[in-house]
């Protein structure tokens, strides 16, 4: 059965990982997929070619949301999928708009993220929303905020989390700590993700500040970049002791090594879809601290995978971080909690197995696994 994964890009992010993993794990026997990204050529076309899929980059600008519709639906009618699976707004948009001009494939969209700060976003999602079969939301806290702010039918949502394959994790050897700039002995911190307001550094830094008051071992690491840096090296700057603790890594592409390095991973995010750092840590055995906001509430289980703090309160943050840190036998259990937690519920093959049954059952096909 011919089905097309539309997404927005293909650069190296959660939801442009989850559609790799996805296609590239389908059963061949049963479907025949094929990906059409919006944007131009990404870091993740190449897998996808050399898993034997056929890509398509279309190169259009996401201000130019007509040509890009007239664009898929050109490319749709040469592949002639029976579904569209789409993920992310503008390509969702965009495939329930292009259908109708593509031999009216059946389509269902993809809701990654509860979006708080495009509200017209929502709207049109609600206003497109009947042009599809419905939405494979990735979190529970994704489908309860399409509902409730979103106002979508909650008939026509279904819930598929993220998964991960921790075979990575268990072939990473850590990194040395003073590559890194962190001496030996002490209790380092990770945070891996963008660096921009959604998730939340401001107070992740505030509660730092009190931590290393009070643990003159404690270190963080703050692995990405992104519209925030600069403010968030501003606050660090004017803080001696953040100056000294913190150690700023950038970009890196060896995210399971550093994950092995560390004691604990911290996500102060003030909303999410559902995280893959998280997921990522826990199949490599590290306890989290993180807020509870959507998609850390299906995977983060208080008291025994970690803690989950309210967004926005940098003395709840610091409480659950100075709490970590001063019980290494616990974050080791807790680690081994999350990773039996990831290969019990949230693996590649059950993520593969349930978009496969979504579809059969839109397409009034039989499924067994």
């Amino acid at each position: 059965m011919p089905v097309a994964l539309v997404i927005t890009d293909l650069d190296v992010g959660g939801a442009e990982r989850a559609l790799v993993a996805l296609a590239t794990g389908l059963d061949r026997r049963r479907w025949l997929p094929s990906v059409v990204c919006l944007d131009r050529e990404g870091a993740l076309v190449g897998p996808l070619r050399e898993a034997g899929i056929a890509v398509e980059c279309l190169g259009v600008d996401r201000r130019r949301p007509i040509r890009a519709v007239g664009s898929l639906a050109a490319a749709l009618r040469r592949s002639r999928p029976r579904l569209v699976q789409s993920f992310l707004f503008h390509a969702n948009v965009a495939a329930r708009l292009a259908a109708p001009r593509a031999g009216r494939p059946w389509v269902v969209g993809g809701l990654r993220v509860a979006e708080r700060q495009r509200r017209w976003h929502l709207a049109l999602d609600r206003l497109t929303s009947r042009l599809s079969a419905g939405s494979a939301c990735v979190s529970e806290g994704v489908r309860r905020f399409s509902v409730e702010a979103g106002r979508l039918d909650p008939d026509r949502l279904v819930v598929i989390p993220n998964g991960v394959d921790p075979a990575p994790f268990d072939r990473a050897r850590a990194v040395d700590r003073a590559s890194i700039g962190v001496p030996p002995g002490a209790f380092l911190t990770l945070y891996v993700g963008r660096l921009d307001p959604q998730k939340g550094l401001g107070f992740l830094l505030q509660a730092a500040a009190k931590v290393a008051e009070t643990r003159p071992d404690w270190h963080l690491a703050l692995v990405g970049d992104g519209p925030g840096r600069e403010a968030l090296e501003s606050q660090i700057e004017a803080n001696p002791l953040l100056r000294e603790r913190t150690h700023r890594l950038g970009r890196r592409d060896d995210v399971p090594a550093l994950l092995k390095a560390a004691d604990l991973l911290v996500l102060p995010s003030l909303w999410e879809g559902m995280p893959n750092v998280v997921l990522e840590a826990m199949a490599a055995s590290r306890a989290v601290v993180a807020t509870r906001v959507e998609g850390t509430e299906d995977l983060v289980v208080p008291g025994e995978t970690g803690w989950l703090v309210p967004p926005g309160d940098a003395e709840a943050l610091a409480g659950a971080l100075l709490e970590a840190a001063s019980d290494p036998a616990r974050l080791r259990r807790q680690g081994e909690a999350g990773r039996a937690r990831v290969e019990a519920a949230f693996t590649p093959a059950r993520v593969v197995e349930a978009y496969e049954r979504l579809w059969a059952g839109v397409l009034g096909l039989e499924f067994s696994p």
